[in-house]
């Protein structure tokens, strides 16, 4: 039973000694952030008021051919500051994608990162700081939580975060989930000193975005606002991110959806996704995210894509635990009446996810997923949930329950 129990006690007394250090040290964790249409033409100029000389602006190759950063490099070119780019970075930054970004840094000679992209550009931009600040640190050895924090580094490096996409809320979150391909697992890189400093909101850059994408990247933002907000480290502050981006969501994925020209709705997605990962910060997640990490890592799948799979098998695991709080979710997107009891509203939340999967095409099993591979997912799962305040345990009976169900 110790056995069991002392991973649980040790990640219990290192989050109580964190909270009570960031309480004392950072009494707020704010960024500086930019909204609207062409906010990203105005960065350079903010960055260089920050007495940076040179950033390295970290994306991938797709977005460079699609031209996605030209407003950027021609708004630094006008106030003739030098940058580097890093393109390599991957649908899920591994860990010599961050290697590799972190030598260009260090041979470019800059002082600054720009995570320009989706999750995985923002999560190499972030982890290759956590880098720079720690050079004795090798990206394998930075799983897991504060080693860049303590002790305070003496030089930590600036990062912006530009997204390009309206899911990972990754611009507003003090972690970053890195990919070790050998192992085929996924692991989070967790450090209050990661959270971006400033952040451009700048829905012109979703605007290529295909209708899959815009799904199962909203699917993701939707995940962290109701894990939030259904687990026991919620409070009255994240309840309002928590309700506002679910609401975002629900009224304007249609919306972009069915007209990805439509500029305001794709500017309330990305408000809904920041919300979203004020969200996740705080209030943390739950079983969902262990199941889609490991999955998606292990058969190499698009996290959206999973979550959305895995998300109403995990909440009707909580059943009666979560139903009052999924509940309150129903009610705000008016699809239940004073009649019905909290189970029911529960439920009725529930279905409103599986109708988003079926009209946005998110499949709802993930038949990739094999029956021998079981121990390994489960054993994943129980050592990521550790720190999660979830509504209900699961032993791995009910992971290998749920396995099944999600496979089909």
């Amino acid at each position: 039973m110790m056995t069991v129990i002392k991973p649980f006690l040790k990640a219990f007394k290192t989050t109580m000694a964190y909270s009570m250090y960031i309480v004392e040290h950072f009494p707020s964790q704010t960024s500086v952030v930019m909204q609207g249409a062409g906010s990203v033409k105005k960065l350079p100029a903010l960055i260089k008021a920050q007495g940076i000389r040179k950033p390295l602006v970290v994306t991938d190759s797709v977005l460079m051919q699609l031209n996605l950063l030209k407003g950027l490099f021609e708004s630094f070119d006008a106030i003739n500051m030098p940058y580097a780019v890093y393109d390599g970075v991957q649908p899920n930054p591994s860990i010599d994608n961050i290697e590799d970004a972190y030598a260009l840094y260090r041979k470019e000679g800059c002082d600054a990162f720009v995570g320009f992209g989706g999750g995985s550009s923002m999560d190499c931009a972030k982890v290759a700081a956590a880098r720079a600040a720690k050079p004795e640190l090798t990206t394998d050895r930075l799983g897991g939580y504060f080693k860049v924090m303590l002790p305070i580094p003496k030089k930590l490096p600036r990062i912006f975060a530009v997204p390009t996409t309206a899911g990972t809320g990754a611009e507003a979150t003090s972690a970053a989930v890195v990919t070790d391909p050998k192992k085929n697992i996924k692991y989070t890189v967790n450090d209050f000193l990661l959270h971006p400093h400033f952040i451009v909101l700048d829905a012109e850059l979703t605007l290529g975005l295909p209708p899959s994408i815009t799904a199962i990247t909203a699917m993701d933002a939707l995940s962290h606002s109701v894990e939030g907000y259904i687990g026991g480290a919620h409070s009255r502050l994240s309840d309002m991110y928590s309700e506002s981006a679910v609401r975002f969501i629900f009224e304007n994925i249609d919306k972009v959806y069915h007209d990805g020209s439509d500029l305001q709705a794709r500017g309330n997605l990305m408000l809904a996704s920041y919300y979203a990962g004020f969200v996740l910060n705080r209030a943390l997640t739950g079983y969902v995210h262990p199941f889609a990490h490991k999955i998606g890592g292990k058969y190499h799948l698009p996290h959206g894509r999973v979550i959305g799979a895995v998300m109403p098998h995990v909440f009707e695991y909580y059943g009666e635990t979560a139903y009052k709080r999924l509940g309150k979710l129903a009610d705000v997107l008016n699809i239940t009446d004073p009649s019905m009891s909290d189970s029911e509203k529960g439920k009725a939340f529930i279905e409103a996810i599986r109708g988003y999967n079926r009209t946005y095409g998110i499949a709802e099993t993930i038949p990739e997923i094999k029956e021998a591979d079981f121990p390994e997912i489960a054993k994943s799962i129980h050592w990521e949930c550790v720190p999660y305040p979830v509504p209900k345990i699961m032993d791995t009976k009910d992971i290998y329950t749920l396995l099944k169900r999600i496979k089909g």
